[in-house]
Order: structure tokens, then C-alpha cells, then sequence
């Protein structure tokens, strides 16, 4: 049985230095349909570390598994990546 999941990358840190890492990892315990509605409702809803006030969204399908969402603030705009993933090995 395959085991899916949802990525959600981000950037992570202080000013001075950030990091593009996986900042949540969501286990679904349905099949691939199921982690894909759920990351569709995360793109659009998930509250990312930046930008702190959050004045505007814009969600962008990539493809049936992936979506990038670009959060609009006071002072800079943030994006982050929401991705369904089938977890092939675990050691």
C-alpha cells in the first residue's frame, strides 16, 4: 500500500539568513486523490512563517501534484511550495 504524503517547503529563518527547507510533512492516510485535495486546501490556506502581515495570496498550479503560493505583504512578498509525495523508503 502506498504511503502519501504532503511536502510544504518554505523559506526558514531570520533576515540575515534563510533556508528553503520542507517546513511541514502531512501523512495522509488515504491514496493520492486524498493528499492531493488536501494539498490544494493547503496551498490556499496554510499560514507560512513570512511575511508576518499577509495582505494578498496568489495560488499557482504547476501541475496535479504541486502548487506554489505567493503571499503579498506589507513590505515583501514570500512564496512557498505545497507537494504530494508517495513515501518509496523509510531506513
Amino acid at each position: 500500500m502506498s504511503q502519501w504524503r504532503v511536502l510544504i517547503e518554505e523559506n526558514i529563518g531570520g533576515t540575515d539568513r534563510k533556508e528553503w527547507r520542507v517546513s511541514d510533512i502531512y501523512e495522509v492516510m488515504g491514496e493520492r486523490e486524498e493528499a492531493r485535495a488536501i494539498a490544494q486546501k493547503l496551498a490556499m490556506t496554510h499560514t507560512p512563517k513570512h511575511p508576518m502581515l499577509p495582505q494578498e495570496r496568489a495560488v499557482y498550479r504547476i501541475n496535479d501534484d504541486m502548487w506554489l503560493t505567493m503571499v503579498i505583504g506589507a513590505k515583501a512578498r514570500y512564496h512557498y511550495r505545497v507537494t504530494v509525495a508517495e513515501l518509496i523508503y523509510r531506513g
